[in-house]
């Protein structure tokens, strides 16, 4: 009952080229669907409204 603990901190093998590829490619990933959210959320300049006042214009003259 006296074995004697190994406190050394274990081996974590290094991340290859691909799960680095990986890794990173889905934090892109997340951000890309974090901005897409918010543009659907957040309310959008009013460009939507500058072509409603065009067809306006182009209905009346």
């Amino acid at each position: 009952m006296t074995a004697e603990l190994d406190l050394s901190p274990p081996e974590v093998p290094e991340p290859t080229f691909l799960e680095s590829l990986l890794r990173y490619g889905l934090f892109l990933g997340a951000i890309f669907q974090l901005i897409c959210i918010l543009a659907v959320i957040l309310p959008i300049s009013k460009g939507h409204e500058h072509v409603a006042d065009f067809h306006k214009e182009v209905d009346s003259g």
